[in-house]
């Protein structure tokens, strides 16, 4: 039978290596985000493929000249959307200038191409060798078993979201992490991260020499690019999940956890309970001693003794404190039997 555990009081959730390499994790991932679409302003267009020239792009972040005012625009495989005030223009204090995304947004706020690019390098070298030393720790300490999506928690994903929405009364949460969060977790771990180094080396000049098959592995330079933009997005997406889980199940308690390691256990886990020693009562062994068939021995008669009469069972009462093995009676012709002849 399963009953659930007392409810804990604090528990010590993230050890300091976790900690120190989250918050590492945040500030590279928000540089590199940056920094990135300063690159991007470079060239704000995406291709498929090795090709690189704009009318084949399948989208592009643009400016058009409508009747001397500067129009911004978004197109998506050949359908434009007007971004004005968003994207592809940008208020100045003299005038509106052509730029993708606004300076805002940027690392660095100037338009610097080789400035973003050393911002991008030395944050992506940041955020790979601290994600690899946040794995290969929590995977020691056993740790990282504890994100990831199972058979068993991939049939509770329906019933999750159905308690986020309020149609389910009771979370199906087992553990420190629920469903939902151990999937997006695998999917950033397993996919996410892999694909945009990935994606990221098979752009960069530097490792061109050492990695020249990335590219083609990736369905070309091109390809490259534009995958490494849109999963930039899949992390995008990801840190908002993130922060909005913080914030709607209790921000402080997380950030207390994420700070000083502590949380304050809020779902209680379900354990089977031992099962308890069966004990031995000396009332109900005697009962089942007197209740048992008597134990019989065979015993000489008092006629057979005497050379004549018939062997009959007597029962030994075994329950009783009286009781003493039996020893058959012989005959005096048996016993003369049993000893040796004299010489």
């Amino acid at each position: 039978m399963n009953v659930p555990d007392e409810p804990l009081d604090l528990v010590y959730r993230h050890n300091r290596v976790t900690r120190l390499t989250h918050w590492l994790n945040a500030l590279a991932l928000l540089i590199l985000f940056m920094s990135g679409l300063q690159i991007f302003n470079a060239h704000p267009h995406l291709y498929w493929g090795n090709t690189s020239e704009p009318d084949k792009a399948f989208f592009s972040i643009g400016t058009a000249n409508d009747d001397g005012e500067l129009r911004g625009y978004l197109q998506l495989y050949g359908r434009q959307i007007d971004t004005t005030g968003y994207l592809g223009v940008q208020q100045r204090d003299v005038a509106p200038s052509a730029r993708a995304f606004p300076s805002w947004l940027t690392i660095p706020g100037y338009y610097s191409l080789a400035g973003a690019r050393r911002w991008h390098f030395f944050f992506g070298w940041l955020f790979a060798l601290n994600g690899l030393l946040y794995i290969l720790f929590n995977f020691a300490s056993g740790h990282l078993r504890k994100f990831f999506l199972t058979l068993s928690d991939a049939k509770k994903v329906h019933s999750m979201v159905a308690y986020y929405l309020r149609l389910r009364k009771q979370s199906p949460q087992d553990g420190e992490y629920n469903p939902l969060q151990k999937m997006a977790y695998t999917g950033v771990f397993v996919v996410l991260t892999p694909v945009v180094l990935l994606s990221g080396m098979a752009m960069s000049p530097q490792l061109n020499v050492a990695f020249n098959w990335l590219p083609a592995v990736l369905g070309g330079r091109q390809s490259a690019r534009a995958m490494h933009f849109i999963l930039a997005f899949g992390f995008l997406f990801f840190v908002f999940g993130h922060v909005f889980m913080v914030l709607t199940q209790g921000f402080f308690n997380n950030m207390r956890s994420m700070t000083t390691g502590w949380y304050k256990e809020k779902v209680q886990i379900k354990k089977e309970t031992p099962r308890a020693v069966r004990e031995i009562r000396p009332d109900i062994a005697k009962a089942l001693r007197e209740e048992a068939p008597p134990a019989q021995e065979k015993i000489d008669a008092p006629g057979e003794a005497q050379g004549g009469g018939e062997t009959v069972p007597h029962p030994i009462p075994t329950n009783s404190p009286d009781a003493r093995p039996v020893i058959a009676l012989r005959s005096e012709q048996e016993k003369e039997k049993d000893v040796d002849p004299k010489s």
